[in-house]
């Protein structure tokens, strides 16, 4: 760790290597409660192609990004006692290892349109249930065309339902992913340094994952110097790392396909006495936030805890997203705080992240994941939230 560095960045001993857990499969009971769903909205079958819930649901990976190529390679479909995994040639023997559990590998070749009329045909369905957010409107229109005698029903919320609540195999992943994130911070203290560049210290993120067996980042990492750590989520450039300046940095990895977001905003050298100010406000405000986790209380009364206080700051406009996003398979996923009106439960798992951003001046956020226990929230993060000067 270079000279200067205030303390270490990690507020509770580390063990030496992530804990790697084994993901549990309960997909029968993940299916039974799809399957209860079901029967609760009158829905003969469900078509399910979003890589998360398709993994979730049936144990089919795609890798991130990869669900742009694949095309309906993975679409799960569903009846109350038939569940089938379709896949084109280039993921059958891949389908074969991953899924188990009773389902049933289908091989496609034409049209998934017309794959999936002959599937409801074949089935008698009367009503069928679909991820409308992430189905294009193309691929609707041609689903309701080959099967006119089908009623095409939304069930994105019932799908994000079923994953709100983790099991502990799931937060497991995900603390394990954390743990690398607070690791990934003490590595790249040892490179920071004036002229270093945003994109160079995004690449060393890339590469330290990588190195130490996570499937890779979670999302490309974001790395701002100085005025440019005012836009939320811009992306690293050419721009070097200043004396005098903040550095922005937020970034996470996938562990067992279970994801990982941390933002720490770093001092390089001795900033303002307003930049010190600000960062003040925003960890307090996260504090704040952190300890009106508890099952039975609404995330949006948690926005509000942190939301208040930079609000009487005078900052009010400096403050425009959502103070938390849940987090698991996808990066952002229910419940999202903000507009999130029912109760915490036990299990759920989140981000809590407020922060200020002052054009020409700086950004400043700080972003730590959550779990919610009976008791309150539980940081899966151990970075501190002090500020840090290199």
């Amino acid at each position: 760790m270079p000279a200067g560095v205030s303390r270490n960045p990690i507020e509770t001993p580390m063990r030496t290597a992530p804990v790697r857990p084994t993901i549990g499969t309960p997909r029968a009971e993940r299916l039974a409660r799809l399957r209860k769903r079901m029967a609760e909205l009158e829905l003969d079958a469900v078509i399910i192609s979003r890589p998360a819930n398709s993994r979730y649901l049936s144990g089919f990976r795609l890798a991130r990004g990869e669900g742009e190529t694949a095309g309906y390679s993975g679409t799960l479909f569903v009846t109350a006692f038939e569940q089938l995994l379709l896949v084109d040639f280039r993921y059958l023997e891949q389908a074969a290892t991953q899924v188990t559990d009773g389902w049933r590998v289908v091989r496609t070749a034409a049209p998934m349109a017309i794959v999936i009329a002959n599937l409801l045909a074949d089935h008698g369905v009367l009503r069928l249930g679909l991820e409308a957010e992430s189905l294009v409107h193309a691929r609707w229109a041609a689903l309701a065309e080959s099967a006119p005698g089908t009623e095409l029903h939304a069930i994105d919320a019932e799908l994000a339902e079923l994953r709100i609540v983790k099991e502990p195999a799931e937060v497991a992943a995900i603390e394990a992913a954390c743990q690398l994130g607070d690791q990934a911070l003490v590595y790249l203290l040892d490179r920071i340094r004036p002229g270093v560049t945003e994109r160079a210290l995004a690449a060393e993120l890339e590469r330290f994952f990588i190195d130490n067996h996570a499937e890779g980042t979670a999302f490309d990492p974001i790395v701002l110097v100085g005025p440019r750590a005012a836009m939320p989520h811009g992306a690293p450039g050419s721009t070097p790392v200043e004396a005098g300046s903040v550095l922005l940095l937020d970034y996470g990895c996938q562990v067992d396909g279970y994801r990982s977001d941390m933002t720490r905003t770093l001092f390089v050298g001795e900033v303002s006495e307003q930049v010190r100010r600000l960062h003040e406000i925003v960890r307090e405000a996260q504090r704040r936030a952190i300890e009106a986790v508890r099952p039975g209380v609404s995330g949006a009364s948690v926005d509000a805890v942190a939301r208040q206080l930079i609000e009487e700051s005078g900052h009010a406009e400096h403050f425009g997203h959502g103070v938390g996003h849940g987090i698991g398979l996808e990066t952002h996923e229910a419940p999202r705080l903000l507009t999130f009106e029912a109760p915490l439960r036990e299990g759920m798992v989140f981000s809590v992240e407020p922060g200020i951003y002052l054009a020409g001046v700086a950004g400043i956020r700080i972003e730590d994941i959550v779990v919610v226990e009976a008791h309150g929230a539980r940081r899966l993060t151990a970075s501190r939230r002090e500020a840090v000067t290199i």
